[in-house]
């Protein structure tokens, strides 16, 4: 019985910082998340980013997706343009440079 009262408590010594290696894990992945958001709103908005897109190529925007681009967020925007070709132009979120 003692025995098993020393391997609960030595359970239950482990178990606590398991739990907080997990929950900073969650955490850390989150922050990470929220600061490349705040890079977003520092940078260039998805209207600002069609907006640069339609001046430069004078197409009808089709569909805008913000996506990853390695460590970059992108704007993916398509563009159907005057002669009826799809185009797709990415426009990076924190610099607004356009590709």
């Amino acid at each position: 019985m003692l025995s098993d009262l020393r391997s609960r408590a030595a359970a239950a010594t482990w178990a606590g910082p398991i739990r907080l290696a997990i929950l900073l894990a969650v955490c850390s992945s989150a922050t990470v998340s929220q600061a490349q958001e705040s890079r977003v709103k520092e940078g260039i908005s998805e209207d600002a980013a069609v907006a640069l897109v339609r001046q430069q190529t004078d197409g009808k925007v089709v569909r805008v997706d913000r996506k990853r681009d390695g460590d970059a967020l992108v704007y993916h925007i398509r563009v159907l343009s005057q002669d009826g070709r799809l185009r797709e132009y990415l426009v990076d979120a924190a610099t607004g440079s356009m590709r």
